[in-house]
């Protein structure tokens, strides 16, 4: 169980019809494809070509610029795949932990983004880029249906 850290922090969820394995594999090697471009998605958008996550622990997070060197915006401290992924921030003082918890339908991926202790800047971004994961998986978990539906004969 993770405990609550003081400071700045931000929660977010999902949940997709693919299997934990399937969203893991999905979230690192191929958040190039998920990652949305745009002017504030990026630190330097007007070069930006894609991001990129290096498998493993010490592995990087990475803005790529083309030909350029990229800029690292975390490591990876932590790698479970199917289970979780925990980055320690560069451009910024944050950790942020990523699980991958089986449901009945699929996997809720979590992250919990947080300020470390002694930390100055957080840039609480990874709640607000959970939700583009959804449709690059084609699935989401449909909602439950209602009492009202599962009884209704007519």
């Amino acid at each position: 169980m993770e405990t609550e850290q003081p400071g700045p922090s931000a929660r977010a969820e999902v949940e997709v019809a693919v299997s934990p394995a399937v969203a893991f594999r999905a979230f690192t090697e191929e958040i190039d494809q998920w990652w949305v471009p745009g002017p504030i998605n990026f630190f330097d958008a007007g070069r930006a070509t894609g991001m990129r996550i290096e498998p493993g622990v010490g592995g990087r997070v990475l803005e790529t610029y083309g030909a350029d060197d990229p800029l690292v915006i975390a490591t990876v401290t932590a790698w479970v795949p199917g289970e979780r992924l925990t980055l320690r921030g560069v451009v910024d003082d944050t950790e942020t932990h990523i699980l991958f918890e089986p449901t009945m339908t699929g996997t809720r991926v979590r992250v919990h983004q947080f300020l470390l202790p002694d930390g100055q800047r957080a840039f609480l971004f990874w709640p607000n880029v959970i939700g583009w994961l959804v449709p690059h998986l084609g699935s989401a978990v449909p909602p439950a249906p209602t009492a009202r539906q599962q009884g209704d004969t007519s």
